[in-house]
């Protein structure tokens, strides 16, 4: 199984991209917090990994013309249309739903090929959380007082993209792996619920069968030419990755100024904790610890290429340690190649990888 795996930091300078809400501990109510999380004495702030996503899903659909899959709701539950075939965001970003098929429930899930963590700041909320107090004053009468947090620092991400699951939907009776009804579940009754599952099922299955997909009696898997968009844009998105809260008052450009990207055979990503940190207040970056997290897991490394993208305007003193890491004669002798670059040229070159991975072998 080979996985892309990657890191990513945004600068977020004066943000507030994720909120709490109300602090209702307070006697008057009015202060708005962001999200934090506790770690030993240190609160840090966050994005969630909910709103990262749908970040990614709306770059998809706004950048590379993804149709989304549509959302439905019954009672206190949220679905999507469950068709990996026709809407790549549910073949990418997984789902579950649950049918009435006779007298009992049957669900299906796909377990998202895309692994993120959330958006963790890397200093402390002492070092990075201010509360700005205003007034709501465009009325008659006493301005109305108000206090907002925000933060300046630096957020640190990863994620996982699943290569062989993109494009490849399980029809297995196990939990997690069935992705898609089978066609002896689909329900011939002639009540209404019956007759929408059949419709949807039948649409599904005439277009799987326009594009060519492979059916089988434990799997459907698309073209490999859809499989290698899907993947590629998914990769791409993360140069133009926009979203956030509060962007009216602090505005901020979300899409990341450093990225490492790496293929791996098997779902470690090397590259979550350990290598970058606080100190006095500010961020350091250890390519020692990175250069040790890759020599330790060269088995898993295929190709044997990391690439490193940087702003040239973000963290100019961390330049001459990633030029050193390129020349590294311990990393040359293992035969790793690091390529440094720009964010963009880094994930450009890196697409390239993918692509080839889903070029058909040549006998």
């Amino acid at each position: 199984m080979r996985f892309v795996v990657g890191l990513v930091l945004v600068d977020a300078p004066h943000s507030a991209l994720n909120m709490f809400g109300i602090d209702q501990s307070v006697p008057d109510r009015n202060i708005t917090r962001v999200k934090k999380f506790r770690r030993g004495r240190d609160q840090y702030p966050y994005v969630s990994p909910q709103a990262w996503r749908y970040w990614w899903r709306e770059t998809l659909r706004v950048r590379f013309n993804w149709e989304l899959s549509p959302l439905f709701r019954e009672e206190k539950q949220v679905f999507t249309s469950a068709n990996p075939v026709k809407y790549p965001d549910d073949d990418v970003f997984g789902y579950m739903r649950a049918y009435k098929v006779g007298n009992k429930n049957v669900s299906v899930t796909r377990v998202s090929p895309l692994k993120t963590t959330p958006l963790v700041s890397i200093l402390p909320e002492r070092s990075s959380v201010t509360v700005d107090e205003g007034f709501a004053s465009r009325h008659e009468g006493d301005p109305v007082p108000y206090s907002q947090e925000f933060y300046s620092t630096i957020l640190k991400g990863a994620f996982s993209l699943d290569l062989d699951s993109v494009g490849r939907f399980s029809i297995l009776d196990k939990s997690g792996f069935k992705n898609i009804l089978k066609a002896e579940e689909i329900p011939a009754g002639k009540g209404e619920e019956a007759k929408n599952i059949k419709s949807e099922f039948d649409e599904m299955t005439n277009l799987a069968k326009k594009l060519e997909v492979t059916i089988s009696t434990q799997e459907w898997i698309m073209p490999s030419e859809i499989r290698k968009k899907r993947a590629v844009d998914t990769i791409k998105a993360l140069k133009f990755i926009f979203g956030g809260a509060k962007l009216a008052q602090y505005l901020t450009d979300v899409s990341p100024k450093f990225i490492i990207l790496a293929m791996v055979e098997g779902g470690i990503n090397p590259f979550i904790s350990g290598i970058f940190y606080e100190d006095k207040g500010e961020v350091k970056f250890d390519s020692n610890a990175l250069k040790s997290r890759i020599l330790d897991l060269k088995e898993i490394f295929n190709p044997k290429t990391i690439h490193i993208g940087k702003d040239d305007g973000f963290m100019p003193e961390w330049k001459n340690d990633l030029s050193k890491l390129c020349e590294d004669a311990e990393l040359k002798n293992a035969n790793f190649e690091i390529k440094l670059g720009t964010v963009g040229s880094a994930i450009e070159e890196f697409t390239k990888e993918i692509e080839q991975y889903y070029e058909p072998v040549k006998s």
